[in-house]
């Protein structure tokens, strides 16, 4: 009983000495350990040795705690952080210490061991820099990159001490920057480099298999990677008391261990089992810790999970308190500023609840199901130690959590399993295309860990949506102080109160225990055993298939055009999806986060192409989220007018673009007709070659953009990107503008653009905004809404108001949609043409016809109809990532992609003249009597399941 004190004592100590530093006490830190000392003293005159070890323990752990937080205190002085503060633009460069925190078109990133330009001299910098740069940027931990800016002082907001909380990490000073180089040199390979890069290696095999907002809920889930996750779902779950789903903690180690050992048990009833089953768990926990980056609560779970392995191991009693206790201790001692670390206090904290308060809260719940029992148990014993600091950190009280949780929590064991199932395959199939396998692989796997994440999505989205869910707590601060003596006395009575322990349902760890597990270990060793994910899984694996079939038909084209303007905040992003299944996307918005989100939204989760692509212009709220789209999704036709920009961004989107596999890079140019299906057309209106070889109107880059006429049977759609006033009397000027369904309002509502002369010819029904809340700009202006409100019949959208914004049309009529409002039908402003025009062209754009059919399992992009084609005037060439026009043709890789079920594609060429544009009226625009170039024509059903590829140009693909 005597040295039990021991523990606890040390631990007091080390929290009340770090205490004690942080708020410039250190004399008090160390009047107490003197305190400490004489009572040790007298409780040895008195013969108390309980009291005299308890006094000299806390003495120890006083003195231990202010050296160890005294030791790590920020540096100061010449040669630090703070001397660069305020000195002007200087040039630092520094070591990528973690993962970068991508935020919009930016990333932040902590840099470590600092070289700074000073003066004319490069010398060595102490203390860590908190640095904001382009998204563009390939960071990576273990880089060296040189940034240049002006070094801030942190300030604190909102009542937070944000410098307090930067210093606690080391950093003493942020700087802001635009650009930034990396410098080459080979990159390290240590364990932190080797774990990030293994980090990233399962992510993007993860995003390969499933959609946002999917993916980046299964990567915080399975590797602690919580950047990505939407703010939606995230206030979701903070409100529904489910953030502990993706926080690495003790949760995932304890469902890695309890898998881990589930696979062991085996091999430890042979020769030499019982050292490898333990030797296994601690090799893959402490794999696991460095893998999810070695967060303060996934450290505490595996020191206190290795505790009580040695404990079991050694044939003593696993005392789970003690192994917490001592988990504990180990990281203040190491690592000081954890105390401070809100994920690391509501780690301890609820383990420590679940250990002394889970039993017991779920003995008075006895006559409950044991289903609904346990996670409402565990979550009241969590809630129950973490009460003061949730209060004190969110102001907030979930009131829905138990409930919650019964139905999140089962289902994390088996999104952990899918997940790093996924993420592997999803890595090696992007680098290994085997046809229908390789279909197969990702519908199945990527399928699973979509369907189970979208259920809990959908759970915290109702858990949150119930009213009074959560309500608004204001704490004063010393209610943690009343709170846990408080707490101490009830577990004590209740304590004494037990008659019985509860007896285990199954064994978590991989060791036989002389003692029964904890009731945290009891918990989730029962949701492993009753949600059978080591035992008999064939009914929840046909079950899933069943579901995922018939959400895969539900999804499935449904004969009409959508044209949706996505919400993507202050910038554009149009998403057309034919009656076909065929997709463009014209721009990606500021935010690659949010637009592969509204594209997850909107595309079904097997859909993983973008059969077109199109940037307008290369202003970064446009073409930032294009990037994200060509690293998730495959793309075919690239198309952008070349006109070069200065913008970190848009050298990296055209790498990107050149290397896509199938892909093809070319200029947009006046008269090119993409035929997106046999009903579909996409004819670009501006600019022409001469239009991107003169000055731009008003020097201004808005004024390349592309400019489009979406057309499908009677319904048109005006596409005008940014362009202002002086491009639109062009367009008007060469006859090329006609009246139309929908108009895009150009530049976001700006006063520069969507002119009197293009609303009187244009005529619209329908105009679509894309802005952002509250935008800087002023976006959409009042002089532009005005002559909008002045159309007769006009109705006005916004995104900024109503979210995304669909036009659903069949052609005849349509309607538009959005979370607000819904227009009713309308009719079509022009008949439907008999025939479509032809158009002379260099060719079509050649998208790979698969190899083979898929007729049992849908590949990834289903496609029900002829791929998309070009047909264009000879000044639209290929050209070179980089170039502004490069007529040069390169080879397109064919892919591996296989097309739907029993389909038979045909295609033909002839030969013809190419003619180029002009800018005179109507050059460029395709006549009636040019004759027309049909690269494919529309599937047709076969009886054998056979593909029929045709020729191009004499030549056979």
């Amino acid at each position: 009983m005597t040295t039990r004190l021991a523990l606890p004592g040390v631990l007091v100590g080390v929290v009340l000495g770090i205490l004690a530093v942080d708020a410039g006490a250190e004399p008090l830190a160390l009047g107490l350990a003197a305190a400490a000392a004489i009572a040790v003293a007298l409780a040895a005159l008195l013969r108390s040795a309980s009291v005299a070890l308890a006094c000299a323990a806390l003495a120890i752990g006083l003195l231990l705690g202010a050296w160890r937080d005294t030791a790590i205190a920020l540096p100061s002085g010449p040669g630090s952080i703070s001397g660069l503060i305020e000195r002007g633009e200087i040039e630092v460069a520094g070591t990528v210490l973690d993962d970068p925190r991508p935020d919009g078109s930016t990333q932040q990133v902590v840099l470590d061991e600092l070289l700074g330009r000073i003066d004319g001299r490069t010398q060595g910098v102490r203390g860590r820099l908190l640095a904001t740069l382009p998204r563009a940027l390939p960071l990576a931990v273990g880089r060296r990159v040189v940034v240049r800016g002006v070094v801030e002082a942190p300030a604190a907001f909102d009542d937070f001490d944000y410098p307090a909380f930067l210093a606690r990490q080391g950093i003493g000073g942020l700087v802001r920057t635009r650009g930034g180089r990396l410098i080459d040199e080979p990159p390290r390979a240590g364990p932190a480099e080797i774990a990030a890069a293994a980090r990233r290696w399962l992510l993007d095999g993860l995003h390969e298999m499933v959609p946002e907002p999917e993916a980046a809920l299964g990567a915080g889930i399975l590797l602690g990677v919580r950047s990505s996750i939407s703010p939606e779902i995230s206030d979701d779950f903070a409100v529904a008391g489910l953030t502990h789903v993706v926080a690495i903690s003790g949760w995932n180690i304890a469902i890695v261990a309890a898998i881990v050992g589930s696979l062991m048990r085996p091999l430890e009833q042979r020769r030499g089992g019982r050292w490898l089953a333990p030797a296994a768990a601690a090799a893959t926990i402490a794999g696991y810790v460095v893998l999810t980056g070695a967060s303060p609560s996934v450290v505490r779970a595996a020191l206190m999970a290795g505790a009580m392995m040695v404990a079991r191991f050694g044939g003593s009693r696993a005392h789970a308190a003690s192994a917490l206790g001592l988990a504990a201790l180990v990281m203040l001692v190491i690592a000081p500023s954890v105390l401070w670390d809100v994920g690391f206090q509501l780690s301890a904290l609820a383990t420590a609840g679940l250990i002394l308060f889970a039993g017991s809260i779920e003995a008075r719940l006895g006559r409950w199901p044991a289903w609904l029992r346990e996670p409402i148990a565990l979550t009241l014993a969590a809630q129950l130690t973490t009460l003061p600091v949730v209060i004190g950190s969110f102001a907030r009280l979930s009131l829905v959590a138990p409930l919650a949780n019964v139905a999140v929590v089962p289902l994390v064991p088996l999104v952990m399993l899918l997940c790093a199932v996924a993420a592997p395959l999803g890595a090696i199939t992007s680098m290994l295309q085997v046809g229908l396998l390789t279909d197969g692989l990702r519908w199945a796997a990527g399928g699973s860990a979509w369907l189970l994440l979208r259920a809990m999505i959908l759970a915290g989205h109702a858990a949150a949506s119930v009213p009074m869910a959560a309500l608004p707590v204001a704490a004063p601060g010393w209610l943690a102080i009343a709170w846990y003596p408080a707490l101490g006395l009830a577990w004590r009575r209740s304590a004494q109160r037990a008659a019985l322990e509860p007896a285990p349902t199954a064994e978590l760890m991989p060791l036989n225990a002389s003692r029964p597990p904890s009731p945290v270990h009891q918990g989730i060793a029962t949701i492993l055993a009753r949600i059978r994910l080591l035992g008999r899984p064939m009914s929840g694996v046909v079950a899933v298939v069943v579901l995922l079939v018939g959400l895969t038909a539900a999804s499935m084209p449904d004969g009409q055009l959508h044209l949706i303007a996505l919400d993507v905040g202050q910038g554009d992003a149009i998403l057309v999806m034919t009656p076909t299944g065929s997709t463009m996307l014209i721009d990606g918005g500021p935010d690659p986060d949010l637009l592969l989100r509204r594209l997850g939204e909107r595309l079904p989760w097997w859909h993983r192409r973008i059969d077109v692509l199109i940037l307008t212009h290369p202003h970064e709220d446009h073409v930032a989220g294009l990037v994200a789209a060509l690293e998730r999704y495959e793309v075919g036709l690239i198309l952008d007018t070349g006109r070069d920009y200065a913008n970190p961004t848009y050298p990296l989107f055209l790498r990107l673009a050149g290397a896509e596999p199938g892909g093809r890079l070319m200029t947009a140019r006046t008269g090119q007709r993409l035929r997106l299906d046999a009903r579909t057309v996409f004819t670009l209106l501006y600019p022409t070659p001469d239009d991107v070889a003169a000055p731009l109107p008003e020097g201004d880059i808005n004024n390349a953009s592309v400019v489009g006429l979406l057309r499908y049977g009677g319904f048109t759609a005006l596409l005008t990107g940014d362009a202002h006033m002086p491009i639109e009397a062009m367009l008007a000027d060469r006859g090329l503008l006609t009246r139309v369904d929908v108009l895009k309002v150009g530049h976001h509502g700006s006063r520069s653009s969507t002119g009197p002369t293009l609303l009187d010819t244009a005529q619209p029904r329908v105009a679509i905004i894309s802005c952002g809340v509250g935008n800087a700009f002023g976006h959409p202006h009042q002089e532009t809404l005005d002559h909008l409100h002045a159309m007769p019949g006009l109705r006005l959208h916004r995104t900024d108001l109503e979210g995304s914004i669909e036009v659903v049309t069949d052609g005849l009529h349509y309607q538009v949609r959005s979370a607000l409002v819904t227009d009713p039908w309308r009719t079509v402003v022009t008949a439907p043409m008999s025939a479509e025009r032809p158009a002379r062209s260099i060719g079509a754009w050649p998208y790979p016809p698969p190899p083979r059919p898929s007729c049992c399992l849908p590949p990834s992009t289903f496609r029900m109809a002829s791929s998309p084609t070009l047909e264009a005037s000879a000044a639209s060439q290929p050209r070179r990532p980089g170039s502004s026009r490069a007529p040069v043709s390169r080879s397109i890789p064919s892919s591996s992609r296989s097309p739907p079920c029993c389909m038979t594609w045909t295609s033909h060429r002839r030969k013809t003249a190419a003619s180029s544009t002009g800018s005179s009226p109507r050059a460029g625009w395709p006549s009636a009597a040019s004759p027309s170039w049909l690269s494919r024509s529309p599937h047709t059903r076969s009886g054998a399941c056979a593909i029929h590829r045709g020729h191009r140009g004499g030549g056979t693909r």
